[in-house]
């Protein structure tokens, strides 16, 4: 604390306006040169010049939006590079939403499904694991058995590809792709009709039990 010096006082008429300037002087002296008294005095000067606090309560909304947004773009770029390695990335590229329709008949359902991701019981896909020797289809000995072979080639099932390929002719699809059949048009609703024939000639030509 400022030290006070104490004066004797005065008989005189200006004996007390003495003792106060003397002991005013005494405390602005003492106060001066103290480093801890100065910069306090200059803090709660600059804290005088400052604007009124601002209420900075935060709202995430917006870094959620951001994070979200961030995490998506990840997905999309992690899972298009992952598709060019992959059966389904014949079906699909992106990340985009894919619609699906059920049929009554669940062993349709899943056929077309093993179908698009690729992990059959085609000799081709068994050949890749070690479980069969022969890669080739069980009618073309010179053709690999594959989905494509399987539901575009092979002419043991001529009749019934005759069949699915007028079905689609009022589609507009003359000559469809493997990706056509298995529902990888961007259209939902020519997909749910493409998907139907599909699954027609898949019950017809009596393969489910070999997809």
């Amino acid at each position: 604390m400022p030290r006070l010096c104490a004066t004797r006082p005065s008989s005189t008429p200006m004996s007390g306006l003495f003792t106060s300037y003397t002991a005013q002087q005494s405390l602005d002296n003492s106060h001066i040169g103290v480093r801890g008294n100065t910069v306090a005095d200059r803090a709660a000067a600059e804290a005088h010049s400052l604007p009124s606090p601002i209420d900075m309560t935060t709202d995430l909304t917006d870094s959620l939006t951001n994070l979200q947004t961030t995490c998506n773009r990840h997905w999309d770029n992690e899972l298009t590079d992952a598709l060019q390695y992959t059966s389904l990335g014949r079906i699909r590229h992106d990340t985009r939403h894919h619609w699906w329709t059920h049929s009554p008949s669940r062993a349709l359902d899943t056929a077309v499904t093993i179908l698009r991701i690729g992990h059959t019981r085609l000799n081709a896909h068994l050949h890749k694991l070690g479980m069969t020797a022969d890669p080739h289809c069980p009618w073309c000995p010179t053709y690999p058995d594959t989905p494509e072979h399987l539901l575009l080639q092979c002419p043991r099932h001529h009749s019934h590809r005759t069949a699915l390929l007028q079905s689609l002719y009022p589609l507009l699809l003359r000559r469809p792709t493997l990706a056509d059949l298995l529902g990888g048009s961007p259209d939902p609703g020519l997909a749910f009709k493409i998907l139907k024939h599909t699954r027609t000639f898949l019950q017809k030509s009596g393969q489910l039990h070999r997809i």
